[in-house]
This record gives structure tokens, C-alpha cells and sequence, in this order.
């Protein structure tokens, strides 16, 4: 500002003075004194002004460096503490790199450390697994020789059949119908709550219209049907007034049963009450046809004796529980139990609803032996093939519905005729099917209505699984 001040006076200056260059006429000319001392009055006013303007701009201008220098001041004083700060916050970064460089190093020396442990620690648990699979498999053994030695104690330690006469036999009754007799047992649910109910065969009061029970003591009692299953020859009578000591008897595990193992029966044999008969245990899952029984569980195969008069009498072990009912005889001396399991699936359901609903899957196979296979000439399957070879398959029931596939009939080379095999039941879930006793007792024991099981399939050399979901078996109807 002091710049332009000095820059208008200059020009003033010039102007009094081309004023005079141009206004002052020459020595001869007239000179107006009065118009040229207006003039310069004029003159003199304009410097004043502008004097006091210079003046004010001089004071500005001091006011203004004074202002400046405050400022600049000011921005060193800021430089100067950014500068401090800034080199604090360098000190500070410098020092943190340098504890973290620091804690970087130890933490990957601790690492080290840890992976070091780790690795101790991961053969040491490797050397405890490998132990624990040598404890494990040491006390697998040594649980299967304490199961050994404890049935060999039960064996020894069982009571004789006198023992299991006099413990059951008060249990044991006469079933006397107009069709005929037979013998039954004392039967409840739970084996604690004494009930009025009896378990016989099927066959035993089928289309009777009339039932008496005699009990052990003489005495007598009209009973009626409960339910009845022709499928697994069982039923269920109910009588009004049993004897106070004629309690229910227990249900044993038949699938614990061993062939050899020495078993007792009671039952009334040709009318004679209260008999018992001693045996073994033949053979276990076995199929049989009884005439008029539509029998289609797998039973026991006993060589005690059966006769006439004790079909649906208990079958003891010799603790004195029911792993059966007696139900069939013959002139070969081999006789036939239904096995306490199935008993214990059916009872409960003939009690609570008056029938039991059997599992069905709707097809017909044949067990393969090397004599079928050679008699039936199957012309596709090694000799040495096993299973259930499908033959019928019923259309809309669940093995169809499935997918399962009957084999086809054809000519061999030599213009014989012959079978192609399609579809061999070689396994129901995982359960090994080399005849029909392993399929009924797997079937019969584990398997209902709605339930859904998986089929393993030989198919034309290769080995496939289908899964079938089992429906109701009608009713049997005579």
C-alpha cells in the first residue's frame, strides 16, 4: 500500500508540472495570476489529501507489518511445535517398531517352542492311541472270555428241571375247547402285575366257540379270546378267577438260545397234566409247515418231547423263563417252539388291539444251492452263488414298486430249458440271506409294517441296493 501511495504522488507531481509545461505561456504572453493561484490553491488541496491518505496508508501499512510479523510469529511458533510433536510421534513409531520387531522375535521363538511341544505331544497321543486300541482290543477279549465263563457259571450254576417244575408249573393250565385240547401259561405285559390272561397256540382255540381252562389245583374257569395271530400261531384267552399263586410267568431271550443248550417243558401231552419233558436245543430259525397253520415265522427246533395235548405250553430254560411256546410235534422225535421273542412283539399287540399287523413285501424267491442251481439250470449265476433268486414279483406291493425284478425263463445251448436269474436277495440290511430262515427271523424279530428296509442285490453281476418300505399282510382268513 505504501507503494501506491508514493505511485499516485509521483503522478500528481507530473501533473503540476505538465501543468506548467503546457499552461505557462511563453515570456511575452499575458499571465492570468488569479486562474493560475486557483490552480495551484486546488494543487495545494490535492497533495494535502493525499498526504493524509499516505498517512493513513503509512499507518496501515506499519499496522500491517505489524500484523505479519505477529503472524509469521505465529507460524514459527506452529512450525516449531509441529516439528516437536513430529519428532515425538517419530521417537514413539521408531520405539514401537522396535518392541514389536522385539515381541515378534519372541513370539516366533515361543513358536518354535509350541510346535516342538506340539509335535511331543501329538506321537505321545498317537503312542496313547495305539495303547488305548491294544487296552481295547485286550478287553474286548477279556470281556468275551468273562461272557464265556459267566454262561458256563450260569450253565452250572442253573437250577435242574425239578427246580423249574416247582417254580412254574402252578402257572401252567388245561385249555379244553369243543374243538379239541391244548395247554397255555399265565401271561402279563409286565411280568409284575398279575393279570387274568393266558398265551397259547393259535391253533389251539381256532374257531372255537367254547374255551375252559383248568389250572393247576383242579379248578375251573371259562375264558375268552383276546386276540389271535394264525401267522406266528399265537393267541391270547382271558379268564374271570385264576388261582392267587397262579402268577405270570416270565419271557427269556430265545435269541440267546445255543444249540445244545438243555431246555424244559410242561404241558399236558394226550390230556396227562402238569407232564414235563426234558431236552436240547436242536437248531434255531427254522422253517416248517404245520397243516392248517399259515405259520410264517422261523421257530425253534427242539428234541424234547411234544404230543398232542401240550401245543401251547411254555418251553422254560433252566432259570425258569419262557424262551418259547411248544407248538408242534412229530413222529421223528424233532418238535417245534415259537421263539419268546416273537412272543414278546406279538402278546403286547393282541392284547391292546386284538390282532397283530405282519410286514409284506410282495415276492417269491427261491434259496439258491449248488443242487438248484444245477437242477433248475440257472444259466447266468456261478455254482457257488447263495441268496434268495426272485421268481415272482407282485405287481403294486412294495418289492415291485421298488424296482425288485423276477428272473425269466430261456433255453440253454443245447435247447434245455432253462432259468436267467435277474435279482438275488443277497442281504437285508446287512444282514447276510443265504436261505429263508434268515430273512423270516430277521423279518419276524425286527422288522413292521411302514418300515423301511434295505435290500442288497446281486444284478447280473453286479451288486446293487433298493430300498422297500414294508405294508400290512392281510389278515388271515380260513
Amino acid at each position: 500500500m505504501a507503494v501506491g501511495a508514493l505511485f499516485i504522488i509521483a503522478i500528481a507531481i507530473s501533473s503540476v508540472n505538465s501543468y506548467y509545461i503546457f499552461t505557462i505561456p511563453e515570456q511575452n504572453t499575458q499571465i492570468d495570476l488569479a486562474e493560475t493561484q486557483r490552480k495551484i490553491d486546488s494543487i495545494e488541496s490535492t497533495l494535502s489529501s493525499l498526504n493524509e491518505e499516505l498517512s493513513t496508508v503509512l499507518d496501515n501499512s506499519e499496522l500491517l507489518n505489524t500484523l505479519n510479523r505477529t503472524t509469521l510469529s505465529e507460524i514459527v511458533a506452529l512450525e516449531n511445535k509441529f516439528t516437536l510433536q513430529t519428532d515425538a510421534l517419530t521417537r514413539n513409531l521408531t520405539q514401537t517398531r522396535e518392541f514389536l520387531q522385539n515381541s515378534l522375535t519372541e513370539v516366533q521363538d515361543d513358536n518354535e517352542e509350541i510346535l516342538s511341544t506340539i509335535s511331543k505331544l501329538s506321537a505321545s497321543i498317537e503312542e496313547m492311541i495305539s495303547t488305548i486300541g491294544m487296552i481295547s482290543s485286550n478287553l474286548d477279549a477279556l470281556s468275551e472270555n468273562v461272557q464265556q465263563l459267566e454262561e458256563k457259571v450260569s450253565r452250572t450254576s442253573a437250577q435242574t428241571p425239578i427246580d423249574v417244575y416247582e417254580m412254574a408249573s402252578k402257572s401252567v393250565v388245561v385249555i379244553r375247547t369243543d374243538q379239541g385240547q391244548g395247554s397255555g401259561f399265565m401271561y402279563s405285559i409286565d411280568s409284575k402285575i398279575t393279570t387274568n390272561l393266558i398265551v397259547t397256540n393259535w391253533h389251539v382255540v381256532e374257531g372255537a366257540s367254547e374255551i375252559e381252562v383248568e389250572f393247576y389245583d383242579k379248578s375251573r374257569s371259562n375264558a375268552i379270546i383276546v386276540g389271535e395271530d394264525a401267522y406266528s400261531d399265537i393267541a391270547v384267552i382271558r379268564v374271570s378267577t385264576p388261582p392267587v399263586d397262579s402268577i405270570p410267568l416270565q419271557l427269556g431271550n430265545s435269541s440267546n438260545l445255543y444249540i445244545g443248550q438243555q431246555l424244559v417243558a410242561i404241558g399236558n401231552p394226550l390230556g396227562l397234566t402238569q407232564s414235563l419233558s426234558s431236552g436240547f436245543v436242536s437248531q434255531v430259525n427254522r422253517q416248517i409247515e404245520i397243516d392248517d397253520v399259515p405259520i410264517i415265522i422261523p421257530v425253534l427246533q427242539i428234541d424234547l418231547t411234544i404230543a398232542p395235548g401240550s401245543s401251547g405250553g411254555p418251553l422254560f430254560d433252566l432259570s425258569a423263563n419262557v424262551v418259547g411256546i411248544t407248538n408242534a410235534g412229530t413222529d421223528a422225535g424233532f418238535n417245534f417252539a415259537v421263539p419268546s421273542n416273537i412272543v414278546n412283539r406279538v402278546a403286547p399287540s393282541l392284547i391292546e388291539q386284538g390282532h397283530y399287523d405282519h410286514p409284506l413285501f410282495g415276492f417269491y424267491a427261491v434259496p439258491l444251492t449248488p443242487e438248484d442251481i444245477q437242477s433248475t439250470n440257472i444259466v447266468n449265476v456261478n455254482i457257488t452263488q447263495t441268496g434268495l433268486m426272485v421268481v415272482d414279483v407282485t405287481p403294486g406291493l412294495p418289492a415291485g414298486n421298488a424296482g425288485l425284478t423276477a428272473g425269466m425263463e430261456t433255453e440253454d445251448e443245447e435247447g434245455n430249458v432253462g432259468y436267467i436269474a435277474v435279482d438275488i436277495i443277497i442281504a437285508i440290511d446287512d444282514i447276510q440271506v443265504i436261505d429263508w430262515s434268515d430273512w423270516s427271523g430277521y423279518v419276524a424279530e425286527f422288522v413292521s409294517p411302514s418300515q423301511t428296509v434295505t435290500f442288497t442285490i446281486w444284478r447280473s453281476d453286479e451288486i446293487i441296493q433298493l430300498e422297500v418300505t414294508a405294508t400290512v399282510r392281510d389278515q388271515f382268513v380260513q
